[in-house]
């Protein structure tokens, strides 16, 4: 088997899980040593201003990271993270990763050796579980270079250094391929069946013109979950660290990482796959009125030809996944001034929706860009961005006070009259 491309990569990055698969193949036990190397996606879009330029920066640097690591190792590429495999025992103590790659990417990594049992299946789940905890150390060594390179020492401090909060966000990492063996269609997204892969967005967003919509979706609050707005206390949907700070607990008082990491990457499995059925649900939901690709981690972007369409496939995903996992949707028409403008409003609008989450605005989880939003909607809204400022920089979701300010216009434009006062007021004004 060919690994396929790992989408959203640039040319020669072969999918992390198709050469993982194709590693285990022969069926026969062998030992291995095993890198990941992660990166601060967040930040780096943040530094971008824009989701996809972010996200195409991060994922260039990983690709010049990979070719820089030479013959020895067989990189491969999913999502924000780089996988080097090399058969036999080594002792990569270096590795050729910049702390800082090119475009300001912060990175990590760390690596561990593994005996791979005999046959293909059990090889193949032993590896893929390795990558899991291996990005682990990689993502803690990310925010803390100084600890050692090798996972299981680096992991060994996290009782000792993390809260359990900060503990459950680390067990909530992103896994290489959810579904194991399962095979994607070939226009799918490798570590995503249903999923229409990224690699087709950009010739289909090239010849998307007038009447056409641009459509940005992301999975509102992935990993805490969404508690009601109105302060009942009432939680909407479940996040993916939120559903393992029992672990954490556990980790922390003593039980055995090995126990604490096998647990974790079920429960992880089990998310991973509900939000792969519901970004697939998501897709389908447009039916013949356009294509929704597998660009984001925990979202999609793609072209409608009418809104309706996209409002009754976010209604129906929603729907489906009730209580588990909620999109919003970002919509805005393409006009005359071309592609990029289009896709600035899309990702306003979604935001829009993210200052709305858990509530009933907007209707069916979608704004369009340029619709006013309802005073009821403009003072939650606002009221969200006043919360954040209120408990100051560092805390989750301070960056969408951030988003916010640098689109203060795009606000002002889309709230009544009454409310922009108090909009300048919190966003520093007109641009």
């Amino acid at each position: 088997m060919t690994p396929r491309h790992a989408p959203g990569f640039p040319p020669g990055c072969p999918d992390s899980g198709d050469v993982l698969q194709e590693l285990t193949a022969g069926g026969r036990p062998f030992e291995i040593t095993l890198a990941v190397v992660t990166s601060a996606l967040r930040a780096g879009v943040e530094a971008a201003g824009d989701h996809e330029r972010g996200l195409e920066t991060v994922r260039a640097s990983l690709a010049r990271t990979g070719t820089a690591c030479g013959p020895a190792w067989s990189p491969s590429y999913y999502g924000k993270d780089l996988v080097l495999v090399r058969r036999g025992r080594h002792d990569p103590e270096r590795l050729p990763v910049p702390s800082t790659g090119a475009g300001g990417v912060r990175h990590g990594w760390a690596w561990e050796r593994c005996v791979l049992p005999g046959g293909a299946d059990a090889g193949f789940a032993v590896l893929l579980r390795a990558c899991y905890v291996v990005s682990m150390a990689a993502r803690l060594r990310r925010d803390e270079p100084g600890l050692p390179a090798r996972a299981g020492k680096a992991l060994a401090t996290v009782p000792g250094r993390l809260g359990t909060r900060r503990t459950a966000s680390l067990l909530a990492g992103v896994l290489v391929r959810p579904y194991g063996a399962l095979t994607a269609a070939p226009d799918e997204d490798p570590r995503m069946p249903g999923v229409p892969a990224a690699d087709g967005w950009p010739a289909r967003a090239a010849s998307a013109g007038p009447g056409d919509w641009l459509v940005m979706t992301d999975v509102h609050d992935i990993e805490w979950g969404t508690v009601r707005a109105e302060g009942s206390g009432e939680r909407l949907t479940a996040g993916n660290a939120e559903q393992l700070l029992g672990l954490a607990a556990e980790w922390h008082a003593g039980r055995a990482p090995s126990e604490v990491f096998g647990a974790a990457y079920r429960k992880r499995q089990e998310r991973e796959r509900a939000l792969v059925d519901h970004l697939g649900e998501l897709a389908r939901g447009v039916g013949n009125h356009g294509v929704l690709y597998g660009t984001f981690g925990d979202g999609l972007s793609g072209v409608v030809s009418e809104p309706s369409a996209l409002c009754h496939a976010v209604t129906r995903a929603n729907g489906t996944s009730a209580g588990q996992l909620v999109s919003g949707a970002g919509l805005a028409a393409l006009g005359v001034d071309g592609l990029d403008a289009a896709r600035r409003r899309a990702a306003f609008a979604l935001h829009v929706t993210k200052t709305l989450k858990g509530t009933d605005h907007p209707a069916g989880g979608v704004h369009v860009f340029g619709q006013p939003l309802t005073e009821p909607a403009a003072g939650t809204a606002l009221g969200f961005l006043e919360r954040l400022r209120t408990a100051g920089a560092g805390v989750p979701g301070a960056h969408h006070l951030d988003h916010a300010r640098r689109h203060r216009t795009d606000w002002s434009r889309h709230l009544p009259v009454a409310y922009r006062p108090r909009a300048a007021a919190l966003l520093g004004g007109q641009d």
